[in-house]
């Protein structure tokens, strides 16, 4: 196996997204080009070469289209939340939605989906187009069940749980599973790296939750709290009303017009409260399992990268 060069591979993932943003119609592309340049963590498509390179193997073309590929699906979703929660902010820059219109997002949406299945057409391996369609109609269940929770004080962690699954680990799940199929790696690896990418994607969108509440508007790139200013209960909310039935009143009497007053203090009660740290631990369990999975596989070099990978997302600020 040749020598990883992980500069090297983002910068093609950067420039297969830059060609894949081309278009005839000068607005798609420009709304395209203006995620894009918003930047972006690229967790998905290093998951996915860095999954290829621990089945032993070198990229192959497949890979590369998947790494691409699950990113621009990725973006898609991303716009298309962004105009379910009327979101003004993605990454510090105006969503596509606040810099254009509603129809603009919702298209360029669609045609950052689109871009993605086209990209993916070439592909031969026919088990890679069938778990990636399963997946991304989970995907949309997934963001359809946010949606129908919105303002829902009355739900189960359970429930919290299985949405950011469909919502959040699955494309990462996608990415870790794909990435070594693309590679063409044996049933017990490609289930290996399935359960992996779960793990690794349940406590990246915890993480994520948590930040929610934790960091800065500076560094979020949206006001602190977005979630629960747009009716989503996300783990340290929902721990917290378990603990505490009178904040879980306060949480029940929120809707789209309470003030400004209303929300912000609930945020600051869970912002200080140990639903914090409760919220921490639950997310280095899944993080752990990941781990402990990961040395199950060949101690080689795309190893030690991928765990370098997972410690920056569980140690990252925002």
């Amino acid at each position: 196996m040749s020598k990883i060069n992980m500069n090297r591979e983002i910068k093609n993932i950067e420039t297969s997204l830059a060609q894949l943003m081309q278009c005839e119609t000068p607005t798609l592309q420009q709304a395209s080009e203006h995620l894009l340049s918003s930047g972006g963590k690229r967790v998905r498509p290093l998951f996915v070469i860095l999954s290829s390179y621990l089945s032993g193997q070198t990229p192959t073309d497949a890979t590369y289209r998947v790494a691409a590929a699950l990113e621009l699906i990725h973006m898609a979703t991303l716009v298309h939340d962004d105009v379910i929660d009327f979101s003004e902010k993605r990454r510090g820059e105006t969503t596509i939605e606040k810099e254009w219109n509603q129809s603009t997002a919702i298209l360029t949406g669609n045609f950052l989906l689109a871009r993605a299945l086209e990209h993916l057409s070439t592909i031969e391996n026919y088990q890679i187009h069938q778990t990636l369609s399963t997946a991304i109609v989970e995907v949309c269940r997934g963001e359809l069940f946010q949606f129908q929770d919105q303002f829902r004080a009355n739900q189960s962690i359970t429930n919290y749980l299985r949405r950011i699954k469909r919502k959040t680990a699955l494309l990462i799940q996608l990415a870790t599973e794909v990435g070594a199929m693309s590679a063409n790696a044996n049933e017990k690896t490609i289930k290996t790296m399935r359960t992996i990418g779960y793990n690794i994607g349940m406590s990246f969108q915890i993480i994520d939750d948590i930040l929610d509440f934790t960091s800065t508007e500076k560094k979020l790139g949206k006001p602190v709290g977005s979630d629960l200013r747009n009716g989503h209960m996300t783990l340290p909310t929902l721990l917290e009303m378990k603990k505490d039935p009178a904040f879980k009143q306060r949480i029940a009497q929120l809707h789209p017009e309470a003030s400004h007053k209303a929300f912000e203090s609930c945020v600051q009660h869970v912002r200080n409260s140990d639903s914090i740290a409760l919220s921490k631990q639950i997310s280095e369990r899944y993080l752990q399992k990941a781990k402990d999975l990961l040395e199950t596989l060949p101690d080689n070099e795309a190893r030690a990268l991928f765990n370098k990978l997972i410690q920056k997302l569980k140690n990252r600020k925002v």
